[in-house]
C-alpha cells in the first residue's frame, strides 16, 4: 500500500486529471517545498558527516529513514499521489524534486555505504526512467526544462554502477531537451550552443546547473558535438560573470545578456550551480582552469554573500553595494535584497548551506592511468583526506591558511611503502610555485598540474608556495577592481545595520544572532566619494600586507591580509586606503576608475 509519510504529497491530494488523462497540480507551488527540503537536507546530510557532529547526523540518519519509509511498492520516491505522478500538464516538478532529494540520499550512501539506500535509489530512477523516451518526452509539458538536472542522479548511478541503462537513460533526457519546441530556458540547446554568438539569458540556476549537462553526454558518448558545446557554453558564461564570478542577473533572476553594470546583482543559486558545475569540470576534463574559476566564485561571490558565522546571507547580492535594503534610496526595490537567516523562497539559504560541503568533497580527487591510481589536488584549503591508492591505505594532511596564505604543506602516512603522482594545481594568477618534495620526480602537465612522483611512504611531505601578485581586473564598464590571488579585493564601507525581522521560536531554543537585517552607509555622501587608482605606480599603488592580531580560525572576520595604498581622491589629493577581501566586507565599494600617471 501507499506510505504517505514522506514529507509532501498532502501538498498534491487536490491533483487531478485532465480529459487527456494528464495531471494538474493544484498549484504552480505545491512541488517548491520539495526542492527545498530536499536541498536543505542535503546540505544536512553532507555537513554532518563531513563535520563529525553528532547532533547534525542524528537529524541526518532521521531523514533518510523518513525517506526510505516514504518508499512505495513499485519504487516512487517524489510528492505526487498515486494515479497523478509522471505526466502532468503545467509546471509540476517531477523530476526536479526527485532529482534535489536523491541527492541527499546518495551522498549518504556514499558517507554510509549503506546498500538498503543506494537500493532505493536505484528502484525510485529505475521506475521513473522508464515514465519516459520515444513518445514520452517529459520537456513536451512547458515550464519543465529544470527537469533536466535528473542527469545528476542519473551520472551518479553510472559512476557507482556502470549500468548501460543509466547511460543511455541521461543521453535520451538530453536529446529529449533538444528535441522539444516547448521547453523553457533553451540556452542549453545544442543549436544554440554551437553558434558562440548567442548570448545567455534563461534563469541563471537553470542555465549554470546546464553547464555540465553537454559535458556528461561528452563523455557518455564520446561525440565531439558534446564537447565543442560544452567548450562554447563556458565562454558563453564567462562572458556573463562579474568579477567575484557569478553571473550578473540584475533584479530578476535571469542573466543579463544587455546593459551589464558591474554592480548588477546576482542570485545566490546562480552562484551555487556555478559552482557545481565546475566541480564536473574539474573531475571530467582534469583541467586546472576550472578550479581557478570555482574558488574565485567561492571566495567573492559566495562568501561575500553571507556573514562569516553563517548566520545570514542574501538572496541577491552585487560585487560592489552601498546598501543592502528591499527598498533603497536608488535603484530599483527587490524584496529579496537584504541579510536574512529566513527568507521565502528559502532556495538560496538552501545554497548557501551546500557550498561549503560541496567544496571541502572536492578538495581532493583520484587519477588514473596505465601505472595505477594517483590523488589531485584540485582545490586548496586545510584538510584531512583518507584513501587507497592502488590497495594501499594512504593518508594526506594539509596544513594552510590559503587563500590567506599560500604556503601549503602536505603530510603523508602510508601503510607501506606505494608509488603513485601527486598532483598540485597552479593557478593561472600564479607564477612557478616554489615546490620541495624530497626524493621525487616534478614535472609540469598540459592541464596545469604539478605532478609530484615517488614512493611514498609514512612520514614523507610535500611543501607547496604559491606565487601570487597584485593585479587588476577589468570590469564590464571599463572600471578596474584589485585582486591578489584567487581573492578580489574592496573598501569598506562603514555601515549601520536595522534588524527588520526577529525569530522568537528560534530565540527561544538558545539560537542566537539569527535575524533578518538590512544595512545602510554610516554616510552616504562619504561612501560615494571620488576616488581614482593611480595608473602610473606598480600595483596601481598598493602593497600586500599581513595583519598579524588576525585569527586563523576565523579569517573571514579579520582578514590576514590587506592591500594598503594610495588612492586619488577629492580635488586630485591623495588618500589612504585599506583594502579588504570581498567575503569579509557587508557594504563595498569594489570598482574604481584608474588615472594615468
Amino acid at each position: 500500500p501507499e506510505n504517505n509519510d514522506f514529507v509532501l504529497r498532502a501538498h498534491n491530494r487536490n491533483a487531478r486529471r485532465d480529459a487527456q488523462g494528464y495531471t494538474i497540480i493544484p498549484e504552480i507551488a505545491a512541488w517548491y517545498d520539495g526542492e527545498f527540503i530536499g536541498d536543505w537536507h542535503d546540505a544536512l546530510i553532507r555537513g554532518a558527516f563531513l563535520s563529525g557532529d553528532p547532533a547534525a547526523r542524528a537529524k541526518a540518519d532521521a531523514f533518510v529513514q523518513a525517506i526510505l519509509n516514504s518508499q512505495d511498492d513499485d519504487g516512487y520516491i517524489g510528492i505526487y499521489p498515486k494515479g497523478f505522478r509522471f505526466h502532468f500538464r503545467g509546471n509540476d516538478g517531477e523530476l526536479w524534486t526527485q532529482r534535489c532529494v536523491l541527492l541527499g540520499l546518495l551522498a549518504y550512501y556514499e558517507f554510509t555505504s549503506r546498500q538498503d539506500v543506494l537500493d532505493a535509489v536505484e528502484r525510485a530512477v529505475k521506475l521513473t526512467v522508464r515514465q519516459y523516451g520515444p513518445g514520452h518526452n517529459y520537456f513536451d509539458n512547458p515550464w519543465q526544462a529544470h527537469g533536466l538536472m535528473f542527469v545528476d542522479i542519473l551520472e551518479w548511478l553510472y559512476r557507482l554502477k556502470g549500468a548501460e541503462e543509466y547511460r543511455r537513460a541521461a543521453l535520451s533526457l538530453y536529446d529529449d531537451y533538444n528535441a522539444s519546441t516547448t521547453a523553457e530556458n533553451p540556452d542549453a540547446k545544442l543549436a544554440l550552443l554551437m553558434d558562440p554568438k548567442i548570448p545567455l539569458s534563461g534563469h541563471g540556476p537553470d542555465v549554470l546547473g546546464f553547464l555540465r549537462v553537454p559535458l556528461l553526454c561528452y563523455y557518455l558518448s564520446g561525440k565531439r558535438v558534446y564537447r565543442d558545446a560544452f567548450e562554447n557554453f563556458v565562454v558563453k558564461v564567462q562572458r556573463h560573470l562579474g568579477v567575484g564570478g557569478s553571473p550578473l542577473s540584475g533584479q530578476v533572476e535571469e542573466i543579463v545578456a544587455k546593459g551589464q553594470r558591474p554592480d548588477m546583482p546576482y542570485e545566490y543559486c546562480s552562484t551555487f550551480y556555478l559552482m557545481h558545475s565546475l566541480i564536473w569540470a574539474m573531475q571530467k576534463t582534469g583541467e586546472a582552469r576550472y578550479g581557478d574559476m570555482f574558488e574565485r566564485t567561492l571566495f567573492n561571490a559566495a562568501q561575500g554573500a553571507r556573514f562569516p558565522d553563517g548566520k545570514a546571507m542574501t538572496y541577491y547580492s552585487a560585487d560592489e553595494r552601498l546598501w543592502v535594503r528591499q527598498h533603497p534610496p536608488e535603484g530599483a526595490s527587490n524584496f529579496r535584497f537584504m541579510y536574512a537567516a529566513a527568507l521565502y523562497p528559502p532556495c538560496c539559504n538552501d545554497s548557501c548551506a551546500r557550498v561549503y560541503p560541496y567544496t571541502t568533497s572536492a578538495l581532493w580527487m583520484r587519477s588514473r592511468d596505465q601505472e595505477g591510481d594517483g590523488l589531485v589536488a584540485t582545490l586548496y584549503g586545510p584538510s584531512r583526506l583518507t584513501t587507497k591508492i592502488n590497495n594501499v591505505a594512504v593518508s594526506v594532511v594539509e596544513q594552510t591558511q590559503y587563500p590567506f596564505s599560500f604556503d601549503l604543506e602536505f603530510s603523508i602516512k602510508a601503510a607501506a611503502a606505494v608509488t603513485f603522482p601527486m598532483r598540485f594545481r597552479v593557478p593561472s594568477w600564479s607564477s612557478e610555485p616554489d615546490v620541495y618534495a624530497a626524493g621525487a620526480k616534478m614535472a609540469r602537465d598540459e592541464r596545469g598540474f604539478l605532478v609530484v612522483s615517488k614512493m611514498w611512504k609514512s612520514g614523507d611531505t610535500v611543501r607547496l608556495t604559491l606565487k601570487p601578485a597584485i593585479h587588476g581586473q577589468a570590469a564590464v564598464d571599463g572600471t578596474t577592481s584589485m585582486a591578489y590571488g584567487p581573492l578580489v579585493f574592496a573598501l569598506p564601507v562603514p555601515e549601520k545595520a536595522e534588524i527588520v525581522q526577529r525569530f522568537p521560536q528560534a530565540e527561544a531554543t538558545g539560537l542566537k544572532g539569527f535575524f533578518n537585517y538590512q544595512y545602510d552607509p554610516q554616510d552616504l555622501a562619504v561612501a560615494k566619494r571620488p576616488l581614482e587608482l593611480q595608473g602610473g605606480k606598480p600595483h596601481l599603488g598598493f602593497t600586500v600586507v599581513r595583519e598579524t592580531d588576525a585569527d586563523p580560525l576565523h579569517p573571514w572576520d579579520h582578514s590576514a591580509l590587506t592591500l594598503r595604498g594610495e588612492m586619488i581622491g577629492s580635488n586630485s589629493k591623495p588618500e589612504t586606503a585599506v583594502l579588504k577581501p570581498m567575503g569579509c566586507t557587508l557594504l563595498r565599494r569594489t570598482f574604481f576608475p584608474v588615472v594615468k600617471a
